[in-house]
């Protein structure tokens, strides 16, 4: 387990010779491409080290396709207590030199602590989560404000805090260094033609709480249907019972037949590229959202109000989100839709494609 807690920015100065470095995340799409420049940071300053990633099932197709500068990526699927040691006998055979974990994750801490990774170093959960017995367990803690800039500059900025030192990322676009493959939308029938000649909706978030009523997001397609025909129309939703049902009531509702509809049907390095060839994305708070932040697409997105909004709202200018007065049961209220048709008219018209 981790040594008593030192000052973060000693951890970056023992790891000049370190050979295997390891990287534990837990969370979804949102979190995990927010971590990229963070890991670009940790890769240009440890050259000579392998890093090798622990991260959540579905997450591990994406490092594997957007950042093959990582050396090894391994799909955590959560399985139980004896999976779980069969995992953590598996790190502690890696005899790693040093091992992070920048999420607010106790399953996280417990992994790094349990690894035998000889140096730690762990972020402070924020004030929404307890925090008295994770730094026994770790060898570094950084503490870094929540609430005040983009999470993947707070993920960047924790590393800085421990040391590490390089250009500050000004957009997550910049700082990710993700290589995506536009191969991967021309496989799903979407030719080099149709590259910014699509505007690309999501379906739903995975909550009804981020979501605009069914009714209103119907309105919105066929205001962006009428309002836009000069492009087609490209929707698509998560793997989910829940996610393909909702995209399924919307497509029974709309007076027309959407260019390409994906239920659920894109893995997530497919799922980057289709995003990135669009004009415009438009969906709630949602890995759809963060996805056209990292390939430089403009996009419309809507969130519900709450403490967590400074860590996830786009502060990059080709993004507009709206928060939303009133979140209820049956999803977000209070955003009227013509001032989404409006938001998307306007970054169209900036981009020249209006």
């Amino acid at each position: 387990m981790g040594s008593p807690t030192r000052d973060p920015a000693d951890f970056a100065a023992n790891l000049h010779a370190a050979r295997k470095l390891l990287w534990i995340e837990f969370g979804g799409l949102g979190d995990h491409l927010h971590s990229l420049p963070a890991l670009w940071l940790l890769r240009q300053s440890c050259p000579q080290a392998r890093i090798s990633l622990l991260v959540g099932a579905g997450g591990a197709p994406m490092f594997q396709a957007l950042s093959p500068w990582i050396d090894q990526v391994w799909a955590y699927p959560r399985a139980g207590l004896a999976a779980d040691s069969r995992w953590l006998r598996l790190l502690r055979a890696q005899r790693f030199d040093a091992g992070l974990q920048l999420m607010q994750s106790n399953r996280g801490t417990v992994f790094l602590a349990l690894s035998g990774a000889r140096r730690t170093l762990a972020r402070r959960n924020d004030e929404h989560k307890p925090w008295w017995w994770q730094p026994l367990l770790i060898g570094h803690v950084v503490e870094q404000p929540y609430h005040q800039f983009p999470m993947y500059f707070q993920r960047w900025r924790c590393l800085r805090h421990a040391g590490f030192a390089g250009p500050e990322p000004t957009s997550l676009a910049e700082g990710a260094h993700a290589q995506i493959d536009p191969e991967r939308r021309r496989a799903c029938g979407i030719a080099e033609a149709d590259d910014g000649a699509y505007l690309h909706l999501s379906a739903s978030a995975s909550d009804d709480l981020r979501d605009l009523p069914p009714e209103q997001m119907i309105e919105l397609w066929e205001s962006l249907h009428a309002a836009l025909p000069r492009f087609r129309i490209a929707v698509s939703s998560n793997d989910s019972r829940r996610g393909r049902n909702k995209l399924q009531h919307l497509l029974d509702g709309l007076s027309f037949q959407p260019w390409k509809v994906f239920p659920g049907s894109l893995d997530v390095p497919t799922f980057v590229a289709v995003v990135q060839g669009a004009a415009l994305h438009l969906g709630p708070d949602s890995g759809g959202l963060h996805t056209a932040r990292l390939a430089g697409t403009p996009s419309v997105s809507w969130f519900r109000p709450n403490a967590h909004l400074r860590n996830w709202l786009p502060t990059e200018p080709c993004h507009r989100a709206f928060v939303a007065p009133e979140s209820r049961s049956d999803g977000l209220h209070g955003l009227a839709t013509d001032v989404l048709v409006q938001a998307a008219h306007e970054l169209l018209a900036a981009k020249g494609r209006g």
